[in-house]
């Protein structure tokens, strides 16, 4: 069984709602607001009377609705009763009203003016009842039981209505004017709902005079004044800020920041959209509203109205908000200060004005996400490439974009880089291999021994584990076998040129329980035959020689494990299959050239297919790598024809 301490008060309503009279009082009169009142009526606490209550014309509440929501927590008031405030019929209200509340927890604001309960007198349709609520502990954190009315009854009208009201009141410390002024501020956007403090209804005049701009513009030879109103902060009636349009003493569609174009005066997420109401006087648009007064018709007439008024009120927040701007721009430099201290003058000056243009362009960007811009405009003004980034960002979707940012979240940069610098690097050694191979009249494929150094990886997974290196000895142990010109390889020590191929010999090393290398224990041998010339098996043969006289001299260990892949264009036939010799520590495998291929796609995913349109993957990018990645070998063949045995 679930039990509730003394301290579940405070952490279910929050410490404003529980301790702050002002919040609890704009909760109190927002209820009032979803209850369809047109009428509000405060006592509050002054010098010789020590009272609070606060009553209301609204519907009202049945003992059966007031056990269904006034008790039950977390209550979900659009489920239960709809968005749109159910008004009484005498109340007179024309336009429709969106309610504030979503779940209930303000009708417990009252605590906040008593130690002990608070009492709740209220009427619906001919059913009169008062209840007191108190908190608790154990199984239910408050109660309630019905108590007798009080005399005389604490309502402000005869069928319908709802008080809250505290016999024993905590000492408050507000005083009327502040009261007044803060519930000024929040609740005259809608001339149907008036609210009375101490007998007295609230008006613009009760409102801090600094908290009030009264702004004008011409139009049509009249002059048409805006009350522009400031908030301290941002509460319950946030759905009281935006743009109230006043015709006649009467409030035209709801207040928002929602504009006759189909557009927004102000984005509403923002700082200032919570904290400001500018209240437009537009009797001269009385011809434009629509017939339930939900809005006004987009005549021309209205929309030029409506364009002096837009222009007017962005004109006043931006010179409002540019204090705070050039105030966050510091700030942020501050913040900055290590990292543009190294982009001199020029970078500092673009940096500053960047920032300050992103404040004013983009005014829904919150303190976070601004923190994160300067940082990175800072460390773009310090990086090598600057705003290159930038402009590759500009060419992407906004579905890329979202692609970009899941990207970052699922990899850091420096492990998505190594990875994809891989991927990068075996697309295109593949890429150069077909290239290469696409014209069968050439020598070129033989240049693309080089390239095998780093693509072993093709012929199984057993060579990525493994670290391979080129091995000048045994590359020496073959020179020396065919008796070849010393100079001709010079300049590639790493692969051998014969008459009709080039040949390669990587090998990885055995070590002693010090950590010495005592010999090489696997070999691999790439040779590359040229265009032409079928594989079989004179060519294998050739193979085993490499092999054997590596064991004879003693240039790998005796228990050497030898992979020889003989690679051309053609197979004889009949000689497709891996031939092993010594008890099958060497293995000659022939492949043409198409079978590499397919073998390194398929290992690779077949991930060419999938992003062909790379830009690393575009013909003078691989015509770019193979001049950096592969030689020319014409010249050093003619030197050594001659030499081979």
């Amino acid at each position: 069984m679930s039990s509730f301490d003394e301290r579940f008060f405070e952490d279910y309503v929050g410490p404003k709602m529980a301790t702050d009279p002002i919040t609890a009082v704009v909760e109190l009169i927002a209820n009032s607001w979803d209850a369809g009142a047109r009428n509000v009526y405060i006592d509050w606490p002054i010098s010789g009377k020590e009272s609070f209550s606060l009553a209301d014309d609204g519907h009202g509440l049945t003992a059966f609705d007031f056990s269904n929501r006034w008790t039950q927590l977390s209550y979900n008031r659009l489920r239960g009763q709809g968005e749109s405030v159910e008004i009484p019929t005498d109340n007179s209200i024309k336009n429709n009203r969106i309610a504030y509340g979503r779940n209930g927890k303000g009708r417990f604001s009252a605590f906040c003016f008593t130690e002990q309960e608070y009492f709740v007198e209220t009427k619906r349709d001919l059913e009169h009842n008062c209840f007191a609520v108190r908190m608790s502990s154990g199984e239910q954190p408050f109660k309630y039981n019905k108590v007798n009315l009080p005399r005389p009854s604490k309502l402000i009208h005869q069928h319908h209505g709802t008080t809250v009201f505290v016999n024993s009141l905590k000492h408050i410390g507000i005083t009327e004017g502040k009261v007044r002024s803060e519930i000024g501020l929040r609740f005259l956007t809608d001339p149907d709902f008036k609210v009375k403090l101490n007998g007295k209804t609230i008006k613009f005049n009760d409102i801090d005079k600094s908290k009030v701009k009264e702004l004008s513009f011409e139009f049509s030879g009249n002059t048409v004044i805006i009350k522009a109103i400031q908030t301290d902060k941002s509460d319950k009636t946030t759905q009281q800020h935006g743009i109230a349009w006043h015709a006649n003493g009467r409030l035209v569609g709801q207040c928002s920041w929602n504009g006759f174009r189909n557009d927004s005066i102000l984005d509403g997420r923002t700082s200032f959209a919570k904290s400001y109401t500018f209240i437009v006087d537009a009797t001269l648009l009385v011809e434009a509203i629509k017939s339930d007064w939900s809005g006004f018709e987009t005549t021309d007439y209205a929309l030029n109205f409506y364009d002096l008024v837009k222009s007017t009120i962005s004109e006043y927040l931006q010179g409002f908000s540019r204090a705070h701007r050039i105030e966050t721009t510091r700030r942020l430099r501050d913040n900055n200060r290590v990292t543009l201290d190294k982009v001199g003058l020029i970078g500092n000056s673009r940096w500053n004005s960047f920032i300050e243009k992103v404040q004013e362009m983009c005014p829904r960007i919150n303190d976070q996400e601004l923190d994160a811009v300067a940082c990175i405009l800072a460390n773009l003004e310090a990086s090598t490439y600057q705003y290159s980034l930038v402009h590759k960002l500009k060419e992407f979707t906004s579905n890329q974009l979202d692609d970009f940012k899941v990207l970052l979240d699922e990899w850091n940069l420096s492990s998505a880089k190594a990875v994809l610098d891989e991927v990068k690097s075996r697309l295109t050694l593949v890429e150069a291999i077909r290239e290469k191979v696409r014209n069968t009249n050439t020598l070129e494929v033989q240049e693309l021994q080089p390239l095998f150094k780093k693509g072993l990886w093709i012929f199984g997974p057993e060579f990525e584990s493994i670290e391979y290196s080129s091995n000048e000895g045994m590359t020496r142990v073959i020179v020396d076998l065919f008796k070849l010109e010393k100079s001709g390889s010079r300049n590639r020590p790493d692969f051998i040129i014969l008459k009709d191929s080039t040949v390669s010999l990587h090998g990885c090393y055995e070590y002693d329980d010090s950590g010495f290398e005592i010999g090489v224990k696997k070999v691999i041998i790439v040779e590359l035959k040229k265009p032409g010339i079928p594989l079989g098996d004179k060519e294998k043969a050739q193979c085993w020689k490499y092999a054997k006289e590596l064991y004879s001299v003693g240039a790998v260990l005796q228990t050497a494990k030898i992979e020889c892949y003989l690679l051309g264009d053609q197979i004889e036939e009949g000689e497709s299959g891996v031939d092993t010799k010594r008890d099958g520590d060497v293995r000659i495998v022939p492949m043409v050239y198409s079978t590499v291929l397919k073998r390194a796609e398929s290992r690779l995913l077949n991930l060419h297919k999938k992003i062909k349109n790379a830009p690393f993957l575009e013909q003078q990018e691989i015509e770019d790598f193979l001049a950096k990645n592969t030689v020319k070998i014409y010249k050093q063949m003619t030197m050594n024809i001659d030499k081979i045995v």
